[in-house]
């Protein structure tokens, strides 16, 4: 066997000099971008806000439902999907905003061609109380006041005159023409739980992007006052747009 030749330490000890010297100019960026990253996405409370939202909400239907199943129209859901945007502003632990939501109960239609379509929309100031205004995250038990509007549309394929200004909410479903608009008024109480918090790309950075969510439930203590075209329609339902509501919110914000 041929005895294996050992390289003399001195000439190991020159090609690892040789190879470092290579690598180090290559690995100094790398340490140095590594240094200089901030990996971590901080998480901050949410001082202040603007933003979209969306989420699911219930109203009530009972009454307009049984209207329209006289009129021969198919009932019209209570679920219905939400869509809005608003904002508020932080002044210690105290909160101050406004939202704005259009919620939408969807269409239906039966065989003969009548249709209905129930709508609902409000604006609410609001003003809370941040439960940790030093913490990772904002949590505010906030109370929503403002005005609200249920609309139901109707029609029939079929066309005709529709009824004339004045005319009662049963006459309007009995002759809706192409199309008719019922909307009754009313003010309303949204009690929620507010929850936001606030992503930035760096911990000295103080504006970035807010998510948040919205849990609680719309109390409407008045009956809506019913119209169509500009005049009382009579007869109306006492449904009123409150129950349950969820939303998650997203937007650009600070701290």
């Amino acid at each position: 066997m041929t005895p294996r030749t050992r390289m003399p330490v001195a000439s190991r000890r020159a090609l690892g000099a040789a190879a470092f010297a290579l690598l180090a100019p290559a690995a100094a960026p790398a340490a140095h971008a590594q240094a200089a990253c901030d990996c971590r996405t901080p998480l901050f409370p949410a001082r202040w806000s603007v933003f979209v939202s969306t989420g699911a909400g219930t109203v009530e239907t009972s009454q307009i439902n049984a209207l329209l199943g006289a009129a021969n129209y198919y009932a019209v859901s209570d679920d219905a999907i939400g869509f809005g945007g608003g904002g508020f502003g932080s002044f210690g632990p105290l909160r101050l905003g406004a939202e704005h939501v259009r919620l939408d109960a969807g269409e239906e239609s039966t065989p003969a061609g009548r249709a209905a379509r129930l709508e609902a929309s409000y604006t609410t100031l609001t003003i809370g109380w941040d439960l940790r205004p030093r913490g990772r995250l904002s949590l505010a038990p906030t109370i929503g006041v403002g005005r609200g509007t249920y609309v139901l549309t109707v029609g029939d394929a079929a066309g005709g005159a529709a009824a004339a200004a004045g005319a009662g909410f049963a006459q309007v479903l009995a002759t809706p023409g192409r199309e008719s608009r019922l909307s009754g008024g009313h003010w309303l109480y949204e009690p929620m739980l507010a929850a936001d918090l606030l992503v930035v790309r760096g911990s000295a950075q103080r504006r970035g992007i807010t998510v948040g969510a919205r849990a609680g439930y719309r109390l409407a203590p008045n009956r809506a006052d019913w119209e169509y075209r500009g005049a009382r329609a009579s007869g109306g339902p006492i449904d009123q747009a409150k129950g349950p509501i969820v939303r998650l919110t997203v937007g650009v914000g600070g701290r």
